[in-house]
């Protein structure tokens, strides 16, 4: 029984995602009518794809200094390759394992002798992710405190993007503190002593965590960037940057939860609750940009399909540096 739901999970998915856009669709949350004229508009659409491109470049950049404070050398074109495929299995090619893991998969298998080390940056490159896009979030709370402060419910989205962050960086810091320390405790799995093991590598090389996060903070503004340009091709072009700020972060944390594939379905739910919160006016039009982003973004991930068929084992120098 285990294993038949096994199989039959990744069907599931997609069978929910797009039970809840065919809902919303029905239902007028969602105009797809409106999703296809603004896809046509492709000076927007080349600009979004310019910023998706962005994003992975900066991504590549993170992972693999993630990497060189594992000692693992991997050549910016290999990572750009493994960060492509990750992308696919993420969002293109529905299953129960995701892109993450598939693209641990291949830097554990390259980095023999240092697996965990290797599987514990596609953790932190993850986890770095989530806390740049909350940092955009809370400085725009703060940015736009009497919007933040403007009802009870904007209220909690601004406690809860400030919360997140806060709990986000004492978490990681705590674990990267704590690595050591954990490591030593034998009634642990062998894989786990050694994940704490990799996380205190990023104790003794303490730049390497600040730039991650900051190179994540760029990534994300690029991000909330794409998002703004499927909003104006979807035709808003006057909502306030308060709002905006309250719905996007939360809304994209939301998207990224492996309900669905890519987060379709769940997406532009949780897109049109917040905008219902935040500003009502917008809910439909702001499920119709979701649906813009994840169109254009998922043409970029279909670039995955090269890497993966010709992705071949990658030697790595992951020797100690004298």
């Amino acid at each position: 029984m285990k294993r038949a739901l096994s199989k039959a999970a990744p069907f599931l998915k997609v069978v929910f995602g797009v039970g809840i856009v065919a809902w919303m669709a029905s239902s007028g949350r969602l105009n797809l009518a409106q999703v296809a004229r603004s896809l046509s508009r492709w000076p927007i659409m080349l600009a979004m794809a310019g910023l998706a491109y962005s994003q992975v470049a900066i991504t590549v950049w993170r992972w693999r200094l993630l990497l060189e404070a594992q000692e693992i050398r991997l050549s910016y074109r290999r990572a750009w390759g493994l960060t492509m495929i990750g992308m696919l299995f993420n969002v293109v090619i529905p299953g129960a394992v995701g892109g993450d893991l598939v693209k641990g998969y291949y830097i554990a298998r390259a980095a023999s002798g240092r697996k965990s080390h290797a599987a514990t940056t596609v953790l932190m490159d993850r986890v770095a992710g989530l806390i740049g896009l909350l940092f955009v979030g809370a400085v725009m709370v703060v940015a736009h405190l009497g919007e933040t402060m403007r009802s009870a419910a904007t209220r909690g989205l601004g406690i809860m993007t400030v919360g997140g962050l806060a709990g986000g960086l004492v978490g990681l810091y705590a674990a990267v503190f704590a690595g050591e320390r954990l490591s030593a405790w034998h009634f642990l799995p062998g894989f786990l002593r050694n994940v704490c093991r990799a996380l205190h590598e990023y104790r003794r090389k303490s730049r390497v965590i600040p730039i991650a996060l900051a190179l994540s903070v760029v990534n994300q503004g690029l991000g909330c960037g794409m998002y703004y340009l499927a909003l104006r091709a979807s035709g808003v072009a006057d909502m306030p940057m308060g709002q905006f700020f309250l719905v996007v972060p939360l809304g994209m944390v939301t998207s990224a939860i492996p309900i669905s594939p890519g987060g379709v379905g769940v997406g532009q739910a949780a897109f049109f609750t917040l905008f219902q919160i935040v500003a009502p006016q917008y809910a439909s039009v702001g499920a119709d940009a979701l649906t813009v982003f994840q169109v254009v973004f998922l043409l970029i991930c279909l670039n995955g399909l090269y890497w993966y068929f010709s992705y071949q084992h990658v030697d790595l120098d992951y020797g100690r540096q004298k």
